[in-house]
């Protein structure tokens, strides 16, 4: 498992860290949903358990679902400004039509 983020997004994941002491201090990857946009994923702060992935980069420690890494892969976290983006490797891709495929963003 490999996690590739900017320098802003392990700083503010080390502030993070350390205003959540009392928190797991692993960063969780996991796959959210499927929503209009298509796939979404997280993180959290989780326990780490007996089926991890894990990847350790400058302190932080990633896990995710050994079931999850096998079908989505590397993850990369974008640091937007006012949060974090988390794309994968093996992105799923959209299996609605986007515009009148259950989802209202085109007002059908």
């Amino acid at each position: 498992m490999k996690v590739t983020l900017p320098e802003s997004a392990i700083k503010t994941l080390k502030d993070i860290l350390k205003d959540n002491q009392e928190r797991p201090q692993n960063i969780r990857v996991y796959f959210a949903g499927m929503g209009c946009s298509g796939a979404s994923f997280g993180i959290a702060l989780d326990e780490e358990r007996e089926d991890d992935m894990c990847y350790d980069i400058e302190g932080l420690h990633f896990i995710m679902s050994e079931v999850e890494y096998s079908k989505y892969g590397d993850v990369i976290i974008e640091d937007t400004g006012y949060g974090f983006r988390v794309v994968v490797e093996n992105m799923p891709e959209n299996t609605s039509s986007g515009c009148g495929g259950g989802c209202s963003g085109c007002g059908h």
